[in-house]
């Protein structure tokens, strides 16, 4: 009997997704029963076939416009991912067929014996894991992709930032003894690069928002080191730092175990109004130590701010520009600028943003010119304007949501 062909359409935005969800099917043999097929690039499609998606909101255009392209097919598309775990409404408006929410691993293997016991999916369908499954049971590694991505040992966030949804699930950490099997793996397929995925690169192991626990990450260093790794790297994407959690005790640690040379801390403002409004739980004055401490280590600083937030006047972005002005003349710093998008999710979701006027792009091309920040914003804020513009047209109901 003719396998069912499952294809994974890859892109690089979801391509740390598909090797754990894979590795689900993998430890069972389920991926046996299946024609596997990951597509980097759109494939011949035919009756019968399973496509498969994972997407954040800014991609909702480019998964629309190929789902468009499907059409006329007896196909089945299945899609998660950071959008559909905050919204269902619009994918399934774009014609997806099977939903994912939360955390997928133990719901995509429900969802491959389903496919295998040829039962009849109603139209969508939502899988959701209610349950916070341990992340332990999971690794990274998928025999239908070369490379590894980084792992994930520090699940949800203990904080709830406006703009930003990982904090609306449940945070877990990943048990050390699942590290050491991550790692003793790693050893054994010859790689020589260490990277995990943290929201927040020390409050691995903490017990409450803040409280570092010292011991917990000094016993995961120790543990990564003892394999001798050439490249180990923490406190930088993707395990940025947040403001608050930093300290001389720390970047000792740092020093002594990783490879990089910088750390990435989430400023997101120069405001401590709007900080204190993203409920972000730090002050530019904790950025500003935490800078100190890092450039006193050795350790130059990647800055990441967003500006264009909902109702962002120009008397508070001028506030950021002037942070940032300040910190830069004293500190070893590099300011990366990011244009706000609405993320599903997130308590900012249906909030629209604030563009840049003349006056703040004459601004952010100096700081851009004299080499003292990135000028990111600019792709990102096309992408939104894009984003609404292709919404507004094609969602209109759904587009009047924002305000």
């Amino acid at each position: 009997m003719k396998k069912k062909r499952v294809i994974f359409r890859t892109f690089p935005f979801n391509r740390l997704t598909f090797p754990t969800l894979l590795n689900s099917w993998e430890q069972d043999g389920l991926d046996s029963q299946f024609e596997i097929i990951i597509a980097e690039e759109p494939v011949d499609i035919f009756d019968g076939d399973v496509i498969i998606y994972s997407f954040m909101t800014p991609h909702l255009p480019i998964i629309s416009e190929e789902i468009k392209s499907l059409g006329g097919k007896d196909i089945l598309i299945a899609a998660g991912g950071p959008h559909i775990n905050g919204d269902t409404e619009l994918p399934e408006k774009m014609g997806i067929n099977v939903l994912f929410k939360g955390y997928g691993e133990e719901t995509f293997r429900e969802f491959g014996n389903d496919l295998l016991s040829d039962i009849i999916l109603p139209e969508g369908k939502i899988y959701e894991q209610k349950e916070n499954v341990s992340i332990d049971n999971y690794q990274p590694f998928s025999k239908y992709f070369r490379t590894v991505p980084p792992l994930e040992i520090f699940r949800g966030c203990m904080w709830n930032c406006k703009y930003c949804q990982t904090g609306s699930s449940p945070h877990s950490f990943r048990s050390i003894g699942s590290i050491r099997s991550f790692l003793e793996r790693l050893r054994y397929e010859k790689f020589n690069r260490v990277t995990f995925i943290s929201p927040s690169a020390f409050e691995y192991g903490a017990r409450s928002p803040g409280q570092v626990d010292s011991e917990k990450l000094s016993e995961l260093f120790d543990m990564v080191s003892g394999f001798n790794f050439k490249f180990f790297e923490y406190g930088i994407f993707p395990s940025e730092i947040r403001p608050g959690t930093f300290d001389s005790e720390l970047s000792k640690l740092l020093r002594k175990h990783v490879i990089n040379n910088s750390i990435t801390l989430g400023a997101q403002s120069g405001s401590d109004l709007r900080l204190k409004e993203l409920n972000r739980g730090h002050t530019t004055e904790d950025v500003e130590n935490d800078i100190e401490t890092a450039n006193s280590a050795g350790f130059k600083v990647n800055l990441d701010f967003i500006i264009g937030y909902p109702n962002e006047t120009r008397e508070e972005r001028e506030e950021t520009f002037k942070f940032i002005h300040k910190i830069s003349k004293k500190s070893k710093v590099k300011i990366h600028l990011h244009h706000f998008f609405p993320l599903s999710g997130s308590n900012y979701q249906f909030r629209l943003p604030t563009y840049m006027g003349e006056q703040d792009k004459i601004q952010l091309q100096k700081l851009k010119s004299s080499g003292i920040s990135t000028d990111w914003w600019k792709v990102h804020e096309k992408g939104v304007k894009d984003y609404f513009s292709w919404l507004k047209v094609n969602y209109p109901d759904y587009f009047d949501k924002y305000m």
